[in-house]
């Protein structure tokens, strides 16, 4: 991430289990709040925390959400439907059998004993009341993008005229123009830069958790049918666009689509494009980008 402002103030916390820098021309109580915003979001839509919706419906199986977890349900479940289900928000008992701190990987027959409880056509939602019907959900493929979208959202209204909000790699941008840096994957080299303004770049990789276990490597995105790692030429997909929740599903599904599956899904998405990196490090874009050398050219 490259700028230079002196009106700026940063700080770093580690939230939502990875490092969130957020930078703004905005004041220290604006700042601190930001913080607490998404902190509190945090535990809302996580599966891991005790008092979340999402944990709790996991828990219980059917609940009343708030108007704020359903909007994101809804959002998640739409991708869902669009991709034939190969993007599934019920895939959490398939990978809760990782282990990616200690490398452990599931046998195909531990991960095909666990495969009837995913189908998001199992969600029902009437009103505000949802019933999961035994599934599981996930909202990490959307969660951290949602809430980069509200911290914008709070840092404008409390007086900030320009920032950076970058939850782990998930990045919204505001105010003014930013140059952004694209991880080489599998190092910690800047490959490729884009300047964005008013603007969100999410990436997804299979370099982001993953580990190499007798020759394979295991990594977090996995396919819907047999519950292990996707395998295609992808190693990482960075999507853009105004919102960074849409950015950050749209980066997964891609990720799970394939280079030219998910370049016809991009182009029929009004108002996001793609930078796609493959496993041998060569680059192409979606039809709305240019790339100049180690520039994208957006907009």
């Amino acid at each position: 991430m490259l700028c230079g402002c002196s009106s700026e103030i940063s700080d770093t916390q580690f939230l939502m289990d990875t490092v969130c820098t957020i930078t703004a021309n905005c004041s220290d109580e604006a700042l601190d709040g930001v913080f607490k915003l998404c902190e509190n979001y945090d535990r809302l839509l996580s599966p891991t925390s005790p008092d979340g919706e999402v944990s709790m419906i996991n828990h219980y199986d059917e609940m009343d959400l708030s108007a704020e977890t359903l909007k994101i349900l809804t959002q998640a479940i739409y991708y869902c439907q669009k991709t034939g289900g190969k993007y599934d928000i019920t895939i959490t008992p398939a990978t809760e059998l990782y282990d990616f701190n200690e490398h452990i990987a599931p046998t195909e027959e531990e991960v095909k004993r666990k495969l009837y409880k995913v189908g998001y056509n199992r969600i029902e939602i009437k009103g505000n009341h949802v019933d999961l019907h035994n599934a599981d959900i996930d909202l990490g493929s959307i969660a951290k993008g949602y809430i980069a979208d509200k911290a914008v959202e709070y840092l404008k209204e409390n007086g900030a005229k320009s920032g950076i909000v970058n939850l782990g790699g998930n990045v919204a941008v505001f105010g003014k123009a930013y140059k952004v840096g694209i991880q080489k994957p599998f190092s910690d080299e800047i490959m490729l830069t884009v300047k964005l303004k008013n603007a969100s770049a999410v990436t997804s990789g299979i370099y982001q958790r993953c580990f190499e276990k007798d020759g394979k490597l295991y990594h977090h995105i996995l396919d819907v049918e047999t519950g292990l790692p996707i395998e295609n030429e992808l190693a990482s997909v960075t999507v853009l666009g105004e919102k960074s929740s849409e950015c950050d599903v749209l980066s997964t599904v891609c990720m799970i689509l394939g280079e030219e599956a998910a370049k016809a899904f991009i182009d029929s998405t009004e108002g996001y494009e793609a930078i796609f990196i493959k496993k041998d490090n060569s680059v192409s874009v979606s039809s709305g980008l240019k790339l100049n050398k180690n520039n994208v050219v957006y907009k």
